[in-house]
Parts: structure tokens; C-alpha cells; sequence
């Protein structure tokens, strides 16, 4: 059986161990460039707009890093690919008039299980970063220190 995933939240009325934790993340990782919040130029439509409105979000909460572009490029082009197969079931219905089903029945599927799990992947999820770099107050045997420095090395060498 898996464990819960890592909860990371700054809100007041969570537990103290889980702000704590999200805390520790913050600082572990302040040495991270923050994503750059104007859109790479290739985006454009519906992924411009994604970037556009949740980068700044994320920003703001101090847990996306530049690192993170790649993953969130990706995220922003499956959920553009997302909305135009759901413009084309919208438009054709979910069974074609030959009576066969519509295939953008099977690529708003399979879009949207992209979207879920680049939004809950390695790097791009804080609580997966967290679970990456095993930010538990409990664990004072890892030495995420390292983590992070060799983080922003690739980061800069990636970008």
C-alpha cells in the first residue's frame, strides 16, 4: 500500500508539521530561479493562456522553479490538446453521425490523464518535489542541501 502523499500548504488551519515541512520547502529551495512568468514563444491559445495564469500562482507560493519549465510546457500543451478535443465532442457529439465513437473521445482521455500526471510529477508538483528531496522534519539523516545545489547546477546548464 502507498502512503498519503506529502500535503504542502502555508494555510493557517493545516496541521503544523505540513506547514512546517512546506516551509523547509521554500527554504531548501530559494537558491532555485522562479519560473519565468511570460510564456515561451512557441505557446500559443489556450497553452499562452494556461502558463499565463498559473505561473504567476505558483510563483507567488515560492515552489516552481525555472527547472520546472519543461514539465510545465508539457502540462500547458496537453491541457490546449484537452480543450480542443473537448471543442471537437462539443461539437460532433460523443458518437459520429456513421454511428462510430468520436476519436476525440479517446484524446480528451488521454489528455486529461497527461494533464493529471504532469501536474503530480516529479518536479513540477511541490509535493512531489518534497517527496524528491524527502523534506521531513523527521529525517535529519538526508542531506537535501545536496539535493538542491545539484538541482541548480543542471537547472543552469539545462537552461
Amino acid at each position: 500500500m502507498v502512503g498519503r502523499k506529502i500535503k504542502i500548504t502555508t494555510n493557517d488551519s493545516d496541521r503544523a508539521d505540513q506547514r512546517r515541512r512546506t516551509e523547509e520547502l521554500i527554504d531548501k529551495t530559494k537558491n532555485l530561479n522562479k519560473l519565468q512568468e511570460r510564456a515561451p514563444k512557441h505557446l500559443s491559445g489556450v497553452a499562452r493562456s494556461t502558463w499565463e495564469t498559473l505561473v504567476p500562482q505558483l510563483n507567488a507560493q515560492h515552489l516552481v522553479k525555472q527547472i520546472d519549465k519543461n514539465i510545465m510546457t508539457a502540462l500547458c500543451e496537453q491541457v490546449s490538446v484537452e480543450r480542443l478535443a473537448y471543442e471537437a465532442i462539443q461539437d460532433n457529439g460523443v458518437v459520429l453521425e456513421s454511428g462510430r465513437k468520436n476519436p476525440a473521445c479517446q484524446v480528451l482521455d488521454s489528455a486529461t490523464a497527461k494533464v493529471k500526471s504532469l501536474a503530480e510529477s516529479l518536479g513540477l508538483s511541490p509535493a512531489a518535489r518534497a517527496s524528491l528531496m524527502n523534506v521531513e522534519t523527521n529525517d535529519d539523516d538526508g542531506n537535501t542541501d545536496d539535493i538542491a545545489a545539484e538541482l541548480v547546477k543542471k537547472g543552469d546548464d539545462q537552461f
